[in-house]
Protein backbone atom coordinates (compact mmCIF):
# COMPACT_ATOMS: atom_id res chain seq x y z
CA UNK A 1 0.00 0.00 0.00
CA UNK A 2 1.39 3.37 -0.85
CA UNK A 3 1.55 6.70 1.47
CA UNK A 4 -1.30 8.38 1.93
CA UNK A 5 0.53 11.67 0.98
CA UNK A 6 1.43 9.95 -2.57
CA UNK A 7 -2.43 10.57 -3.30
CA UNK A 8 -2.25 14.27 -2.93
CA UNK A 9 0.27 14.03 -5.92
CA UNK A 10 -2.17 12.96 -8.00
CA UNK A 11 -3.24 15.85 -10.56
CA UNK A 12 -7.09 16.42 -8.61
CA UNK A 13 -5.41 16.72 -5.49
CA UNK A 14 -2.50 18.38 -6.50
CA UNK A 15 -4.54 21.14 -7.70
CA UNK A 16 -6.55 21.33 -4.99
CA UNK A 17 -3.88 22.25 -2.32
CA UNK A 18 -2.01 24.52 -5.27
CA UNK A 19 -5.38 26.62 -4.99
CA UNK A 20 -4.88 26.73 -1.48
CA UNK A 21 -1.20 28.32 -2.30
CA UNK A 22 -2.47 30.59 -4.66
CA UNK A 23 -4.29 31.93 -1.46
CA UNK A 24 -1.76 32.44 0.32
CA UNK A 25 -0.10 34.11 -2.04
CA UNK A 26 -2.72 36.68 -2.48
CA UNK A 27 -4.27 37.41 0.71
CA UNK A 28 -1.93 35.18 3.25
CA UNK A 29 -4.64 33.65 4.40
CA UNK A 30 -6.88 30.65 3.48
CA UNK A 31 -10.41 29.33 4.67
CA UNK A 32 -10.41 25.71 3.89
CA UNK A 33 -13.75 23.96 4.19
CA UNK A 34 -13.29 20.18 4.15
CA UNK A 35 -15.00 16.57 5.73
CA UNK A 36 -14.40 15.36 9.12
CA UNK A 37 -11.84 13.62 9.49
CA UNK A 38 -9.35 15.03 7.06
CA UNK A 39 -8.66 12.97 4.29
CA UNK A 40 -5.48 10.91 4.73
CA UNK A 41 -2.59 12.71 3.54
CA UNK A 42 -4.01 16.05 3.15
CA UNK A 43 -2.01 17.66 6.17
CA UNK A 44 1.64 16.31 4.57
CA UNK A 45 0.44 17.49 1.59
CA UNK A 46 -0.47 20.75 2.61
CA UNK A 47 2.80 21.20 4.52
CA UNK A 48 5.37 20.09 1.66
CA UNK A 49 3.97 22.69 -0.84
CA UNK A 50 4.25 25.31 2.21
CA UNK A 51 8.06 24.63 2.44
CA UNK A 52 8.21 24.06 -1.45
CA UNK A 53 6.67 27.04 -2.27
CA UNK A 54 6.22 29.26 0.42
CA UNK A 55 9.47 28.45 2.55
CA UNK A 56 7.47 28.80 5.30
CA UNK A 57 6.81 26.08 8.12
CA UNK A 58 3.81 24.28 8.49
CA UNK A 59 2.52 24.71 12.43
CA UNK A 60 -0.44 22.56 13.54
CA UNK A 61 -2.75 24.63 15.61
CA UNK A 62 -5.88 23.39 17.47
CA UNK A 63 -8.24 25.73 18.12
CA UNK A 64 -9.87 24.23 20.74
CA UNK A 65 -6.87 23.91 23.27
CA UNK A 66 -6.46 27.67 23.54
CA UNK A 67 -7.32 29.65 26.54
CA UNK A 68 -11.17 30.49 26.39
CA UNK A 69 -10.76 34.56 26.48
CA UNK A 70 -7.17 34.61 25.89
CA UNK A 71 -5.13 36.41 22.70
CA UNK A 72 -5.61 34.03 20.04
CA UNK A 73 -2.62 35.90 18.46
CA UNK A 74 -0.45 34.87 21.37
CA UNK A 75 -1.00 31.50 21.62
CA UNK A 76 -0.52 30.85 18.13
CA UNK A 77 2.64 32.56 18.77
CA UNK A 78 3.60 30.20 21.56
CA UNK A 79 2.80 27.56 19.54
CA UNK A 80 5.83 28.83 16.95
CA UNK A 81 7.83 29.16 20.01
CA UNK A 82 7.62 32.93 20.49
CA UNK A 83 7.21 34.65 23.56
CA UNK A 84 3.69 36.33 23.19
CA UNK A 85 5.08 39.23 25.32
CA UNK A 86 6.41 41.32 22.34
CA UNK A 87 2.90 40.98 20.37
CA UNK A 88 0.48 43.47 21.55
CA UNK A 89 -1.27 43.64 18.62
CA UNK A 90 -2.05 42.40 15.47
CA UNK A 91 0.69 44.32 13.39
CA UNK A 92 3.00 43.35 15.92
CA UNK A 93 1.67 39.33 14.96
CA UNK A 94 2.81 40.43 11.38
CA UNK A 95 5.72 41.84 11.34
CA UNK A 96 7.76 39.80 14.14
CA UNK A 97 10.73 38.41 12.08
CA UNK A 98 10.49 34.99 14.08
CA UNK A 99 7.11 34.46 12.41
CA UNK A 100 7.90 35.33 8.97
CA UNK A 101 8.05 32.05 8.21
CA UNK A 102 5.59 29.80 9.67
CA UNK A 103 2.32 29.16 8.27
CA UNK A 104 -0.36 28.13 11.29
CA UNK A 105 -2.51 24.98 10.03
CA UNK A 106 -5.73 25.93 12.76
CA UNK A 107 -8.19 23.45 12.80
CA UNK A 108 -10.78 22.40 15.91
CA UNK A 109 -12.65 25.88 15.80
CA UNK A 110 -15.83 25.36 17.91
CA UNK A 111 -19.16 26.61 17.06
CA UNK A 112 -19.04 29.32 19.81
CA UNK A 113 -15.40 30.27 18.77
CA UNK A 114 -16.70 31.46 15.22
CA UNK A 115 -17.28 34.90 15.88
CA UNK A 116 -13.97 35.28 17.58
CA UNK A 117 -11.99 33.25 14.71
CA UNK A 118 -14.15 35.24 12.28
CA UNK A 119 -13.17 39.17 13.66
CA UNK A 120 -9.41 37.61 14.01
CA UNK A 121 -9.39 36.80 10.26
CA UNK A 122 -10.85 40.42 9.05
CA UNK A 123 -8.16 42.23 10.88
CA UNK A 124 -5.27 40.52 9.70
CA UNK A 125 -6.95 40.75 5.85
CA UNK A 126 -6.86 44.81 6.96
CA UNK A 127 -3.71 44.39 8.36
CA UNK A 128 -1.76 42.81 5.49
CA UNK A 129 -2.90 45.36 3.23
CA UNK A 130 -2.37 48.74 5.13
CA UNK A 131 1.19 47.15 5.83
CA UNK A 132 1.49 45.79 2.22
CA UNK A 133 2.73 43.04 3.63
CA UNK A 134 3.27 39.73 0.90
CA UNK A 135 5.39 37.62 3.05
CA UNK A 136 4.04 35.60 6.41
CA UNK A 137 3.32 34.31 8.63
CA UNK A 138 0.16 32.51 6.97
CA UNK A 139 -2.93 31.20 8.31
CA UNK A 140 -4.54 28.19 6.87
CA UNK A 141 -7.85 27.87 8.72
CA UNK A 142 -9.53 24.89 8.26
CA UNK A 143 -13.18 25.64 8.25
CA UNK A 144 -15.08 22.92 11.21
CA UNK A 145 -18.34 21.40 10.00
CA UNK A 146 -21.76 21.62 10.88
CA UNK A 147 -21.96 25.43 10.46
CA UNK A 148 -25.18 27.00 9.08
CA UNK A 149 -24.71 29.49 6.71
CA UNK A 150 -24.97 32.95 9.12
CA UNK A 151 -21.82 31.18 10.87
CA UNK A 152 -19.99 30.27 8.20
CA UNK A 153 -20.20 33.42 6.73
CA UNK A 154 -18.94 34.86 10.01
CA UNK A 155 -15.89 32.70 10.10
CA UNK A 156 -14.84 33.57 6.76
CA UNK A 157 -15.70 37.21 6.13
CA UNK A 158 -14.01 38.50 3.08
CA UNK A 159 -12.07 35.60 2.37
CA UNK A 160 -13.08 33.34 -0.57
CA UNK A 161 -13.49 29.96 1.13
CA UNK A 162 -12.00 26.98 -0.55
CA UNK A 163 -14.12 23.78 -0.67
CA UNK A 164 -12.60 20.28 -1.10
CA UNK A 165 -15.35 18.90 -3.30
CA UNK A 166 -14.92 16.60 -6.27
CA UNK A 167 -10.87 16.77 -5.88
CA UNK A 168 -10.80 13.26 -7.25
CA UNK A 169 -11.95 12.24 -10.34
CA UNK A 170 -11.85 9.27 -12.37
CA UNK A 171 -8.87 10.41 -14.22
CA UNK A 172 -6.89 10.47 -10.65
CA UNK A 173 -7.81 6.95 -9.83
CA UNK A 174 -7.11 5.97 -13.30
CA UNK A 175 -3.79 7.41 -12.36
CA UNK A 176 -3.37 5.62 -9.28
CA UNK A 177 -3.89 2.08 -10.36
CA UNK A 178 -1.29 2.61 -13.11
CA UNK A 179 1.40 4.22 -10.63
CA UNK A 180 0.93 1.31 -8.33
CA UNK A 181 2.28 -1.28 -11.06
CA UNK A 182 -1.12 -2.85 -11.64
CA UNK A 183 -0.88 -3.73 -15.55
CA UNK A 184 -4.44 -3.99 -17.42
CA UNK A 185 -4.09 -7.62 -19.84
CA UNK A 186 -5.49 -7.47 -23.26
CA UNK A 187 -8.84 -9.31 -22.52
CA UNK A 188 -12.37 -7.75 -21.68
CA UNK A 189 -12.28 -9.39 -18.36
CA UNK A 190 -9.25 -8.49 -17.49
CA UNK A 191 -9.92 -4.39 -18.36
CA UNK A 192 -13.38 -4.96 -17.37
CA UNK A 193 -12.60 -6.10 -13.83
CA UNK A 194 -10.02 -2.88 -12.75
CA UNK A 195 -12.82 -0.72 -14.52
CA UNK A 196 -15.23 -2.32 -12.06
CA UNK A 197 -12.78 -1.82 -9.19
CA UNK A 198 -12.03 2.14 -10.25
CA UNK A 199 -15.96 3.04 -10.53
CA UNK A 200 -16.80 1.02 -7.42
CA UNK A 201 -14.14 2.75 -5.53
CA UNK A 202 -14.45 6.13 -7.05
CA UNK A 203 -12.87 8.74 -4.78
CA UNK A 204 -12.01 6.23 -2.02
CA UNK A 205 -8.46 5.52 -1.99
CA UNK A 206 -9.06 2.91 0.83
CA UNK A 207 -11.63 1.03 -1.34
CA UNK A 208 -9.25 1.50 -4.47
CA UNK A 209 -6.78 -0.52 -2.69
CA UNK A 210 -8.34 -3.31 -1.21
CA UNK A 211 -10.52 -3.98 -4.09
CA UNK A 212 -7.37 -4.18 -6.16
CA UNK A 213 -6.33 -6.89 -3.80
CA UNK A 214 -9.64 -8.84 -4.80
CA UNK A 215 -10.00 -12.24 -6.87
CA UNK A 216 -11.90 -11.22 -10.51
CA UNK A 217 -14.87 -12.62 -9.59
CA UNK A 218 -15.29 -10.00 -6.65
CA UNK A 219 -13.82 -7.50 -8.51
CA UNK A 220 -16.55 -7.83 -11.33
CA UNK A 221 -19.54 -8.38 -8.74
CA UNK A 222 -17.92 -7.12 -5.86
CA UNK A 223 -21.43 -7.05 -3.97
CA UNK A 224 -20.43 -9.45 -1.45
CA UNK A 225 -17.21 -8.10 -0.79
CA UNK A 226 -18.99 -5.00 -0.31
CA UNK A 227 -21.54 -6.53 2.37
CA UNK A 228 -18.64 -7.73 4.48
CA UNK A 229 -16.97 -4.40 4.38
CA UNK A 230 -20.53 -2.82 5.42
CA UNK A 231 -20.66 -5.42 8.82
CA UNK A 232 -17.42 -4.56 9.64
CA UNK A 233 -17.82 -1.51 11.80
CA UNK A 234 -21.04 1.42 12.18
CA UNK A 235 -21.18 3.70 9.32
CA UNK A 236 -23.31 6.73 9.55
CA UNK A 237 -25.83 7.60 6.77
CA UNK A 238 -23.21 9.09 4.24
CA UNK A 239 -22.93 12.60 3.37
CA UNK A 240 -20.07 15.66 2.60
CA UNK A 241 -19.30 16.28 6.15
CA UNK A 242 -18.43 12.99 7.07
CA UNK A 243 -16.16 12.30 4.66
CA UNK A 244 -18.62 9.22 2.75
CA UNK A 245 -20.04 11.18 0.23
CA UNK A 246 -18.09 13.65 -2.48
CA UNK A 247 -18.28 14.59 -6.28
CA UNK A 248 -16.54 12.27 -8.46
CA UNK A 249 -17.16 13.25 -11.94
CA UNK A 250 -19.64 15.96 -10.93
CA UNK A 251 -21.76 13.09 -9.62
CA UNK A 252 -22.65 12.77 -5.93
CA UNK A 253 -20.92 9.39 -5.05
CA UNK A 254 -21.32 7.92 -1.33
CA UNK A 255 -18.55 5.24 -0.02
CA UNK A 256 -19.43 2.28 -1.77
CA UNK A 257 -19.50 0.48 1.85
CA UNK A 258 -21.78 2.97 3.60
CA UNK A 259 -24.05 2.83 0.60
CA UNK A 260 -24.32 -0.81 1.44
CA UNK A 261 -24.58 -0.48 4.96
CA UNK A 262 -27.48 1.49 4.26
CA UNK A 263 -29.66 0.00 1.48
CA UNK A 264 -28.57 2.16 -0.83
CA UNK A 265 -27.96 -0.96 -3.63
CA UNK A 266 -28.89 0.37 -6.51
CA UNK A 267 -26.15 2.89 -6.41
CA UNK A 268 -23.34 0.08 -6.15
CA UNK A 269 -25.81 -1.98 -9.34
CA UNK A 270 -25.15 2.09 -11.13
CA UNK A 271 -21.39 1.88 -10.74
CA UNK A 272 -21.16 -1.58 -12.04
CA UNK A 273 -23.14 -0.84 -15.19
CA UNK A 274 -20.63 2.07 -15.65
CA UNK A 275 -17.61 0.45 -15.53
CA UNK A 276 -19.06 -2.31 -17.77
CA UNK A 277 -20.72 1.09 -20.10
CA UNK A 278 -17.35 2.72 -19.91
CA UNK A 279 -15.33 -1.05 -21.46
CA UNK A 280 -17.93 -2.80 -23.16
CA UNK A 281 -19.82 -0.34 -25.43
CA UNK A 282 -16.41 0.73 -27.62
CA UNK A 283 -15.93 -3.16 -27.80
CA UNK A 284 -19.45 -3.72 -28.98
CA UNK A 285 -19.38 -0.76 -31.61
CA UNK A 286 -16.08 -2.16 -33.28
CA UNK A 287 -17.88 -5.50 -33.55
CA UNK A 288 -20.78 -3.38 -34.95
CA UNK A 289 -18.37 -1.36 -37.62
CA UNK A 290 -15.91 -4.26 -38.44
CA UNK A 291 -19.21 -6.78 -39.44
CA UNK A 292 -20.25 -4.18 -41.68
CA UNK A 293 -16.65 -3.34 -43.09
CA UNK A 294 -16.43 -6.73 -43.54
CA UNK A 295 -19.63 -6.79 -45.60
CA UNK A 296 -19.32 -3.22 -47.10
CA UNK A 297 -20.17 -4.89 -50.44
CA UNK A 298 -23.21 -6.18 -49.28
CA UNK A 299 -24.55 -4.01 -47.57
CA UNK A 300 -23.98 -0.83 -49.87
CA UNK A 301 -27.24 -2.75 -52.18
CA UNK A 302 -29.01 -1.99 -49.15
CA UNK A 303 -28.13 1.52 -48.57
CA UNK A 304 -26.86 4.38 -50.40
CA UNK A 305 -27.25 8.45 -51.03
CA UNK A 306 -28.91 7.28 -54.35
CA UNK A 307 -31.22 4.42 -52.97
CA UNK A 308 -31.66 5.31 -49.45
CA UNK A 309 -32.69 2.35 -46.87
CA UNK A 310 -36.37 3.23 -45.38
CA UNK A 311 -37.06 2.04 -42.05
CA UNK A 312 -40.23 2.69 -39.98
CA UNK A 313 -40.62 2.41 -36.34
CA UNK A 314 -43.99 3.41 -35.11
CA UNK A 315 -45.00 6.49 -36.63
CA UNK A 316 -41.40 7.48 -37.38
CA UNK A 317 -39.37 6.96 -40.56
CA UNK A 318 -35.98 6.48 -40.51
CA UNK A 319 -33.64 6.99 -44.06
CA UNK A 320 -30.44 5.49 -43.72
CA UNK A 321 -28.36 6.10 -46.74
CA UNK A 322 -25.11 4.96 -45.95
CA UNK A 323 -24.30 1.37 -44.32
CA UNK A 324 -22.23 2.54 -41.66
CA UNK A 325 -25.99 3.97 -40.00
CA UNK A 326 -27.09 0.03 -39.50
CA UNK A 327 -27.74 -0.88 -35.97
CA UNK A 328 -27.44 -4.60 -34.87
CA UNK A 329 -31.00 -5.28 -36.27
CA UNK A 330 -30.06 -4.35 -39.56
CA UNK A 331 -26.99 -6.07 -39.58
CA UNK A 332 -27.96 -9.30 -38.89
CA UNK A 333 -30.99 -9.04 -41.32
CA UNK A 334 -29.06 -7.86 -44.05
CA UNK A 335 -26.50 -10.31 -43.39
CA UNK A 336 -27.90 -13.44 -42.40
CA UNK A 337 -27.35 -15.46 -45.78
CA UNK A 338 -23.68 -14.27 -45.48
CA UNK A 339 -22.22 -14.17 -42.21
CA UNK A 340 -20.63 -17.52 -40.66
CA UNK A 341 -21.89 -19.51 -38.10
CA UNK A 342 -19.35 -17.63 -35.40
CA UNK A 343 -20.20 -14.40 -37.13
CA UNK A 344 -23.53 -14.31 -36.34
CA UNK A 345 -23.73 -15.83 -32.95
CA UNK A 346 -20.97 -13.17 -31.87
CA UNK A 347 -23.32 -10.69 -33.08
CA UNK A 348 -26.48 -12.17 -31.08
CA UNK A 349 -24.29 -11.79 -28.07
CA UNK A 350 -23.02 -8.35 -28.71
CA UNK A 351 -26.16 -6.87 -29.37
CA UNK A 352 -27.55 -8.47 -26.23
CA UNK A 353 -24.85 -7.07 -24.48
CA UNK A 354 -25.66 -3.60 -26.25
CA UNK A 355 -29.67 -4.08 -25.15
CA UNK A 356 -28.85 -4.43 -21.21
CA UNK A 357 -26.14 -1.87 -21.18
CA UNK A 358 -28.76 0.56 -22.85
CA UNK A 359 -31.63 0.18 -20.10
CA UNK A 360 -29.04 0.70 -17.41
CA UNK A 361 -28.52 -2.84 -16.80
CA UNK A 362 -25.11 -4.67 -15.23
CA UNK A 363 -24.38 -8.01 -16.85
CA UNK A 364 -23.85 -11.23 -14.33
CA UNK A 365 -20.21 -12.60 -14.91
CA UNK A 366 -21.17 -15.33 -16.82
CA UNK A 367 -22.24 -13.28 -19.69
CA UNK A 368 -19.42 -10.84 -19.44
CA UNK A 369 -16.86 -14.53 -19.74
CA UNK A 370 -19.15 -15.23 -23.11
CA UNK A 371 -18.62 -12.00 -24.21
CA UNK A 372 -14.73 -12.54 -23.87
CA UNK A 373 -14.93 -15.29 -25.71
CA UNK A 374 -16.64 -13.75 -28.59
CA UNK A 375 -14.01 -11.28 -28.88
CA UNK A 376 -11.50 -13.53 -28.89
CA UNK A 377 -13.46 -15.79 -31.63
CA UNK A 378 -14.14 -12.40 -33.76
CA UNK A 379 -11.32 -9.72 -33.06
CA UNK A 380 -9.13 -10.76 -35.64
CA UNK A 381 -11.06 -12.06 -38.69
CA UNK A 382 -12.77 -8.47 -38.54
CA UNK A 383 -10.98 -5.85 -40.64
CA UNK A 384 -9.76 -3.05 -38.50
CA UNK A 385 -10.24 0.41 -39.31
CA UNK A 386 -6.99 1.76 -40.19
CA UNK A 387 -5.84 -0.97 -42.85
CA UNK A 388 -1.96 -2.61 -42.31
CA UNK A 389 -1.59 -0.96 -38.83
CA UNK A 390 -0.15 -4.07 -37.38
CA UNK A 391 1.96 -4.78 -40.51
CA UNK A 392 5.80 -4.48 -40.81
CA UNK A 393 6.60 -2.14 -43.36
CA UNK A 394 9.34 -4.15 -45.28
CA UNK A 395 8.92 -2.88 -48.45
CA UNK A 396 5.75 -5.77 -49.46
CA UNK A 397 3.60 -4.95 -52.27
CA UNK A 398 0.24 -6.02 -53.78
CA UNK A 399 0.39 -6.69 -57.28
CA UNK A 400 -3.41 -6.99 -58.86
CA UNK A 401 -3.84 -8.48 -62.03
CA UNK A 402 -6.42 -6.58 -64.43
CA UNK A 403 -7.99 -7.65 -67.86
CA UNK A 404 -10.40 -9.92 -68.86
CA UNK A 405 -10.81 -13.36 -68.73
CA UNK A 406 -8.42 -15.61 -70.93
CA UNK A 407 -6.14 -12.90 -71.12
CA UNK A 408 -2.96 -14.36 -69.41
CA UNK A 409 -3.00 -13.20 -65.98
CA UNK A 410 -2.83 -16.41 -64.21
CA UNK A 411 0.43 -17.48 -66.36
CA UNK A 412 2.11 -13.76 -65.59
CA UNK A 413 0.95 -13.86 -61.51
CA UNK A 414 2.65 -17.86 -61.48
CA UNK A 415 6.10 -16.47 -63.10
CA UNK A 416 6.60 -13.59 -60.70
CA UNK A 417 8.12 -16.01 -57.64
CA UNK A 418 5.65 -14.56 -55.00
CA UNK A 419 2.64 -15.97 -53.42
CA UNK A 420 -0.74 -15.51 -55.47
CA UNK A 421 -4.08 -15.99 -54.16
CA UNK A 422 -6.35 -16.86 -56.87
CA UNK A 423 -10.27 -15.85 -56.89
CA UNK A 424 -10.67 -18.50 -59.67
CA UNK A 425 -8.89 -21.07 -57.28
CA UNK A 426 -11.38 -19.63 -54.01
CA UNK A 427 -14.28 -19.38 -56.08
CA UNK A 428 -14.36 -23.57 -57.31
CA UNK A 429 -13.11 -24.16 -53.72
CA UNK A 430 -16.13 -22.12 -52.16
CA UNK A 431 -18.74 -23.13 -54.70
CA UNK A 432 -17.24 -26.32 -56.45
CA UNK A 433 -18.18 -24.05 -59.75
CA UNK A 434 -16.95 -21.15 -61.60
CA UNK A 435 -20.50 -20.37 -62.55
CA UNK A 436 -21.40 -18.19 -59.79
CA UNK A 437 -23.36 -15.08 -60.09
CA UNK A 438 -22.39 -12.93 -56.91
CA UNK A 439 -17.93 -12.85 -55.77
CA UNK A 440 -18.86 -10.92 -52.84
CA UNK A 441 -17.36 -13.99 -50.49
CA UNK A 442 -14.93 -14.50 -53.23
CA UNK A 443 -13.31 -11.01 -52.70
CA UNK A 444 -13.46 -11.48 -49.23
CA UNK A 445 -11.74 -14.45 -48.71
CA UNK A 446 -9.02 -13.16 -51.44
CA UNK A 447 -8.73 -10.01 -49.46
CA UNK A 448 -8.20 -11.97 -45.61
CA UNK A 449 -6.11 -14.48 -47.45
CA UNK A 450 -3.71 -11.12 -48.66
CA UNK A 451 -3.68 -9.43 -45.79
CA UNK A 452 -2.29 -12.71 -43.53
CA UNK A 453 0.57 -12.52 -46.45
CA UNK A 454 1.34 -9.08 -46.40
CA UNK A 455 1.38 -8.97 -42.89
CA UNK A 456 4.45 -11.36 -42.61
CA UNK A 457 5.80 -8.62 -45.46
CA UNK A 458 5.57 -10.68 -47.94
CA UNK A 459 4.54 -9.82 -51.68
CA UNK A 460 1.47 -11.00 -53.29
CA UNK A 461 -0.47 -11.27 -56.32
CA UNK A 462 -3.90 -11.01 -56.39
CA UNK A 463 -4.80 -12.62 -59.38
CA UNK A 464 -8.50 -11.47 -60.34
CA UNK A 465 -10.02 -9.93 -63.68
CA UNK A 466 -10.63 -6.54 -61.71
CA UNK A 467 -12.82 -5.04 -64.04
CA UNK A 468 -15.27 -3.89 -62.54
CA UNK A 469 -14.23 -0.37 -60.21
CA UNK A 470 -15.86 -1.30 -57.31
CA UNK A 471 -14.37 -4.52 -56.47
CA UNK A 472 -10.74 -2.92 -57.79
CA UNK A 473 -10.92 0.38 -55.52
CA UNK A 474 -12.13 -2.15 -52.79
CA UNK A 475 -9.46 -4.79 -53.05
CA UNK A 476 -6.28 -2.09 -53.12
CA UNK A 477 -8.04 -0.23 -50.37
CA UNK A 478 -6.98 -2.53 -47.65
CA UNK A 479 -3.14 -1.96 -48.34
CA UNK A 480 -2.21 1.27 -46.39
CA UNK A 481 -1.15 4.59 -48.09
CA UNK A 482 2.01 3.50 -47.22
CA UNK A 483 3.00 0.46 -49.13
CA UNK A 484 2.44 0.23 -52.77
CA UNK A 485 -0.30 -1.35 -54.78
CA UNK A 486 0.50 -2.10 -58.88
CA UNK A 487 -2.44 -2.29 -61.47
CA UNK A 488 -0.63 -4.71 -63.69
CA UNK A 489 -3.19 -4.24 -66.70
CA UNK A 490 -2.79 -7.49 -69.08
CA UNK A 491 -4.90 -8.90 -72.35
CA UNK A 492 -3.70 -10.90 -74.66
CA UNK A 493 -4.10 -10.23 -78.71
CA UNK A 494 -7.46 -10.90 -80.00
CA UNK A 495 -6.09 -12.93 -82.76
CA UNK A 496 -3.72 -14.95 -80.77
CA UNK A 497 -7.35 -16.14 -78.64
CA UNK A 498 -9.13 -17.41 -82.23
CA UNK A 499 -5.93 -19.32 -83.25
CA UNK A 500 -5.12 -21.01 -79.86
CA UNK A 501 -8.26 -21.35 -77.63
CA UNK A 502 -11.15 -21.69 -80.45
CA UNK A 503 -13.74 -19.42 -80.77
CA UNK A 504 -15.57 -20.72 -77.38
CA UNK A 505 -13.48 -18.92 -75.57
CA UNK A 506 -12.81 -16.12 -77.51
CA UNK A 507 -16.03 -15.16 -77.32
CA UNK A 508 -16.68 -15.57 -73.41
CA UNK A 509 -13.55 -13.65 -73.05
CA UNK A 510 -14.22 -10.28 -75.91
CA UNK A 511 -17.50 -9.61 -73.79
CA UNK A 512 -15.57 -8.44 -70.60
CA UNK A 513 -12.63 -7.12 -72.84
CA UNK A 514 -15.02 -4.49 -74.56
CA UNK A 515 -16.63 -3.75 -71.11
CA UNK A 516 -13.02 -2.87 -69.84
CA UNK A 517 -12.16 -1.17 -72.66
CA UNK A 518 -15.42 1.03 -72.79
CA UNK A 519 -14.17 1.98 -68.81
CA UNK A 520 -10.19 1.83 -68.25
CA UNK A 521 -9.82 5.03 -67.76
CA UNK A 522 -9.76 5.38 -63.96
CA UNK A 523 -7.65 1.97 -63.57
CA UNK A 524 -5.14 3.46 -66.13
CA UNK A 525 -5.18 6.92 -63.48
CA UNK A 526 -4.84 4.04 -60.62
CA UNK A 527 -8.35 5.31 -59.44
CA UNK A 528 -7.10 8.11 -57.69
CA UNK A 529 -5.17 6.13 -55.09
CA UNK A 530 -2.26 7.57 -53.95
CA UNK A 531 -0.29 4.45 -53.45
CA UNK A 532 -1.14 2.48 -56.94
CA UNK A 533 1.02 2.68 -59.46
CA UNK A 534 -0.35 1.30 -63.12
CA UNK A 535 1.71 -1.32 -64.90
CA UNK A 536 0.25 -1.64 -68.91
CA UNK A 537 1.32 -5.38 -70.34
CA UNK A 538 -0.87 -4.89 -73.11
CA UNK A 539 1.67 -3.70 -75.87
CA UNK A 540 4.48 -5.04 -74.48
CA UNK A 541 5.19 -8.96 -76.63
CA UNK A 542 5.42 -11.24 -74.06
Amino acid sequence: MREGFEWWTLPGPAGFVSRVMSDLWTSGIAVVECPRPLPVGFQHALARKLTDELAAEAVSFNASDAEVGGSIIHSLALARGVAGVAIGTVADFLSDPDLEGTAFVVDGVTREAVSVWGALLRTLVLERKRQAITSGPYLVVLAPTGLGKDDARRLRGAVTPRKMIGTVTSLDTGAWVAASGIRIGAGIIERLAVATVIEVAAWSRELLELGLAWDEEDQLAPISRLQVLAGSRSWPYPCWENGLVDLWDDVPVPHAAAAVAHNLLDEIDRRVWAAQARALLPMVDAVRRGLIRKYLDELERHASPEHPYVKQINDRVLRYDSPWQFEWYEILTLLEPHMSHDERNGALAFKRARDWLSHGKPAANSQLYQLSEWWERLADSLPASVPGWDWPRAGQRLMMTVGPAASGKSNWAASQGHPVVSTESITLELHGSLSVSDLGQTFRVARNRAGDLLRTGSDVVLDATHIGSSDRVRNAKMVPNDLPVEYVVIDRDPSEDISSQGMGKTVLAEVPRLQFQDREEGCLAGDSLPNVRVIDLRNIKR
